[in-house]
């Protein structure tokens, strides 16, 4: 049996990323850089990932391998100023690295100011096919810790503004949601047909989609269905009284002093 290669460098990394230019940019000036082992103590993620939203039992592929031939390409890291080293690009070998109990990791060391650190690790994230809440999570720190505008956010991602708050709203999900898109029963577009439906709803549509009952266009009907009935406003007529019934307060105080101002001299 021929003796496996053991690959410790960043090419596979490099031809990747090689059609995004700051990721590719980044890592070709890594490829001569100087590895070596931290200690998995002294590494922590970057505070765009969070560790709850991958969902490990999915990348049995990559601890096999990480198993088996340990770290065949290392992790990138920037190191911080209380001596602590972020991981910005390796997450998913860290955790299983982590899991399968290893206590070194390879390592190299880039040096980025924010705003590179932070276009970098997105569009890394965006060339993964993780779940939709990693993006979902990245976004919303950039806007409330560093001040992001969505604007911002799509300029870096090279999203859409619609593609960003979409990604965004996910938040609002239910954690049984959550999990179903951590853990690929929800798919991205069923996530998205989901929202704004009451709870009970919800939780029935999602059963109904884990036994394979419902499309993605079923959803999208059924929403409109709901929505559209929870909306319907009565209008009634008695001796020369019109009244007006909306669905919710929020909803009256909206329309409310625009029928005034209609009807008024």
């Amino acid at each position: 049996m021929p003796k496996r290669t053991r690959r410790t460098d960043l090419s596979a990394l490099v031809e990747k990323y090689q059609g995004l230019d700051i990721v590719s940019e980044i890592e070709h000036n890594l490829l001569s850089a100087n590895r070596s082992n931290h200690k998995v103590d002294d590494l922590v993620l970057n505070d765009l990932y969070n560790e709850k939203n991958y969902c490990l039992e999915k990348y049995q592929g990559l601890q096999d391998s990480l198993r088996d031939d340990g770290f065949l390409v290392p992790l990138i890291l920037v190191k911080r100023e209380d001596g602590k080293f972020e991981i910005i690009n390796g997450v998913k070998r860290y955790l299983l690295g982590k899991k399968l109990g290893y206590s070194e990791m390879p390592c190299v060391l880039a040096d980025l100011n924010q705003e590179r650190k932070h276009a970098y690790i997105i569009q890394n994230i965006l060339s993964e096919g993780d779940c939709p809440l990693v993006k979902t999570e990245a976004f919303l720190t950039l806007e409330k810790k560093y001040n992001y505008s969505d604007i911002e956010i799509a300029k870096i991602s090279s999203l859409s503004l619609n593609q960003v708050r979409n990604l965004k709203r996910l938040s609002s999900l239910p954690e049984f949601l959550k999990e179903g898109v951590r853990d690929f029963t929800l798919s991205y577009s069923e996530a998205r047909a989901l929202l704004n439906l009451p709870e009970n709803k919800q939780k029935e549509l999602y059963e109904q989609i884990r036994n394979g009952m419902l499309s993605v266009r079923d959803l999208e009907k059924i929403k409109r269905l709901h929505i559209g009935n929870s909306r319907k406003r009565k209008v009634t007529l008695k001796n020369k009284r019109v009244t007006i019934s909306f669905a919710t307060a929020e909803e009256a105080k909206k329309f409310y002093p625009m029928i005034v101002k209609e009807f008024s001299d």
